[in-house]
């Protein structure tokens, strides 16, 4: 029930009763503006859509950090990429307002605001989707009627791995591997021929490898994790592939599967739960360092760009496969790829080459069957002919 009471100052107070049954009230100037907000009122609460005015006038800032612990569950990569952006550009933009006069225009000239600071579109679009996270975490608590962060367009133009452009021909990957230290060959090595994420490579343990079958399986992932917000350090973290697909086991050549095993035998006695790749004090890889002082220094020594990234042999890796005629699908399981169209989308213009082999090929075919016809139909002429003349004979 709903009712409205004139105050002794004039003001008219509208009282209502909240889907939990508490009596809540609020007070406005005019008595049309008390009827227009009951009105809303009970169409909110008989249609679903009830927002507590209450939670409406509260902060922000207060909805960030409820939503923030909320989190607990996410990977700490992700959560402090969540943290970081937040600190850094949607709660000094939004910090003080309630959250209930956040609509669709103040989201865009966030947006706007942003790329006049200079923030790129990945950037960009990582701060919309914290922000998004956040006002819908306060519409499921009936503090906002939607959520005003939808529905807004960033494009992100991922750039595609060009050769020359990071991606290495197979005679580089030996130049560069002819500099890498003995004890790390294996691991550049695998990036090359499994694909593997850095992290993927950092996470295998001896047990992932099968040196009878000669295959590698990735089960989970090693990444460093550095202090954000109040969390504490971390270190390295393990946790599960990035997504579904990159859980799959990939076959490799026999020959590395045995530089593996000696590399595994000269460390003495490894149990299988070992990390596989270690430093030479005995420590699993870590991604970050293992690029700095071990794939970067060998660029260097071999005369490639120290541009390249150690996530640039996985894409070099994709170029190999493609330029050997395989199709997207197979691409896609090697690389852990959730979906065929993902290959596509990032290394669908590596395809072209493969496009004009086929046409070649199917040209050559067509060229072979046609000289085929060709040649059934002479023997057929001649055979005529010499039925013909033994006829007449």
């Amino acid at each position: 029930m709903s009712s409205i009471e004139k105050q002794k100052n004039g003001r008219y107070r509208a009282r209502y009763r909240d889907p939990n049954g508490r009596t809540r009230s609020v007070t406005f100037d005019r008595l049309e503006d008390a009827r227009r907000f009951l009105a809303d009122m009970g169409g909110g609460l008989v249609h679903g859509q009830f927002i507590d005015p209450a939670q409406a006038r509260t902060r922000f800032e207060y909805w960030a950090e409820a939503w923030w612990r909320s989190t607990n569950g996410l990977r700490p990569s992700t959560r402090r990429g969540y943290r970081g952006n937040l600190d850094r550009h949607v709660l000094p933009y939004f910090r003080g307002r309630s959250v209930g006069s956040i609509d669709y225009a103040a989201v865009e000239l966030f947006l706007s605001d942003c790329r006049q600071k200079g923030l790129g579109a990945k950037t960009l679009r990582e701060c919309l989707s914290v922000l998004s996270l956040i006002l819908k975490f306060a519409v499921r608590a009936r503090a906002l009627s939607e959520n005003p962060a939808a529905g807004h367009d960033v494009v992100v133009r991922r750039k595609k791995p060009r050769e020359g452009e990071g991606v290495l021909s197979m005679e580089e990957v030996h130049q560069l591997i002819a500099h890498v230290p003995d004890r790390y060959k294996p691991a550049v090595w695998l990036l090359v021929f499994a694909g593997l994420r850095p992290s993927e490579l950092c996470g295998l343990r001896v047990r992932d490898v099968d040196f009878v079958r000669h295959e590698v399986s990735v089960r989970r992932t090693l990444m460093p994790v550095h202090r954000y917000g109040d969390e504490p350090y971390r270190g390295r973290v393990e946790g599960p592939p990035k997504t579904d697909a990159g859980d799959r086991t990939i076959p490799i050549p026999q020959w590395l599967c045995k530089d593996l095993a000696r590399m595994v035998a000269a460390r003495g006695t490894v149990g299988r739960d070992a990390y596989l790749f270690q430093t030479r004090y005995g420590n699993p890889l870590n991604r970050d360092h293992f690029r700095e002082a071990v794939v970067r220094p060998a660029l260097r020594a071999a005369g490639l760009p120290d541009a390249v990234r150690t996530y640039d042999l996985r894409h070099s890796h994709a170029s190999l496969l493609i330029d050997l005629g395989a199709n997207p699908l197979a691409v896609a399981q090697r690389m852990g790829h959730s979906d065929a169209s993902i290959t596509l989308r990032v290394y669908g213009h590596l395809f072209k080459g493969t496009q004009a082999r086929l046409s070649e090929q199917l040209d050559a075919l067509r060229e072979a069957t046609a000289n085929s016809q060709k040649m059934a139909d002479i023997l057929n002429i001649e055979n005529r002919r010499d039925l013909t003349q033994a006829g007449h004979a």
